[in-house]
Order: C-alpha cells, then sequence, then structure tokens
C-alpha cells in the first residue's frame, strides 16, 4: 500500500493513505536509510493498525522530477535568474554580462508582457549602469571613482531587488 508520512517522533510515526485511513508505524518497521519526515511518500504492508516494513518512495518532500518540471515551465524563471545575475554580480562581475545576454535571448520569445516588461527592464539596468561603471572606473583616477561604482552597484541592487519583488507578484514592471 502506498500513503504519506504525517508526522515522528523518536519511536513511532503516522501514515496516511490517499483514502484518508491512518496508519501507525514503529521506528523498527522503517527500511530506508534515511530517517522519516512528514510528508515522505512511502509504500508500506498493512498489519491491522500499524504500517510494517516502510519503504521510502522517490526523494521525500515530493517528486524532484515534478518540482523540475514546474521551474521549466514557469514564465518567471528566467527574468529571476537574470535578477539574480545582476545581484551576483559583485562578487563575479561577469554574472552581470550572463545576465544581460539571457535576457536579449529570452526576450524575442517571451510571450507573456509580464515577462517582455522584466526583460527590458533588465536590459536597460545594464546598459545604464554600464555608464556608470565606466564612469567610475575613468574617475579612479581623480580619487571619486570609488564612490561612483558603490553607488552604481547599490543602484544596480535596488533596481534588480524591485524588478524581483514585482516579478514575484506576477506584476509587469511600469514604463520608465
Amino acid at each position: 500500500m502506498e500513503g504519506m508520512v504525517l508526522g515522528i517522533d523518536a519511536e513511532e510515526g503516522v501514515i496516511r493513505t490517499a483514502d484518508g485511513t491512518r496508519y501507525r508505524f514503529r521506528s523498527s518497521d522503517w527500511k530506508s536509510p534515511r530517517a522519516p519526515q512528514p510528508r515522505d511518500r512511502v509504500d508500506f504492508v498493512v498489519d491491522g493498525e500499524y504500517a510494517r516494513e516502510i519503504y521510502l518512495m522517490g526523494y521525500g518532500m515530493g517528486d524532484v522530477s515534478e518540482a523540475f518540471s514546474k521551474v521549466q515551465t514557469s514564465e518567471k524563471t528566467m527574468p529571476a535568474v537574470v535578477y539574480g545575475c545582476y545581484i551576483g554580480a559583485l562578487l563575479w562581475g561577469v554574472t552581470m554580462i550572463v545576465g544581460v545576454a539571457l535576457a536579449y535571448v529570452y526576450r524575442g520569445s517571451a510571450s507573456p508582457a509580464l515577462t517582455r516588461t522584466h526583460f527590458d527592464y533588465q536590459i536597460s539596468i545594464f546598459w545604464k549602469s554600464l555608464i556608470g561603471y565606466l564612469a567610475g572606473i575613468l574617475f579612479l583616477f581623480f580619487g571619486v571613482g570609488i564612490v561612483i561604482l558603490a553607488l552604481t552597484y547599490l543602484w544596480v541592487i535596488i533596481k534588480s531587488v524591485k524588478g524581483w519583488r514585482l516579478l514575484n507578484q506576477g506584476k509587469p514592471m511600469p514604463s520608465p
């Protein structure tokens, strides 16, 4: 029989089947190497009101392949990746270039207006920040360049967080 672990303490737990029947089990009946966790999908043998010979099915906490397919089909995935690339540019500057490349590639095939506005916004952030970074590098020789670079990066973070927040709310970017 198949079911899902509802809860477990040190010695006992409860499994619920699809029809709502609950079976108690002892830790000694657990046969998989990883300890049971709530929401684990399991296969077991019924023995009265107890579950015996319990084996973990899949990866627990839901099916990993199902979660991965949802991520792949989400219209918000690529814009979120680009925002992440922009925020990560402080540590690895090349991620911002990767981010704008992704925005250009995916903007052409963006069907919903939601993602199209975010890709346009991200491309705009890149080109405006490039001007700020170049100005900061130029003015390093005059002593104010480090301030310009820091302010430019702070601006990129603020704009990226703003865009990410609106993306997660399912809202398009407003026109500038």
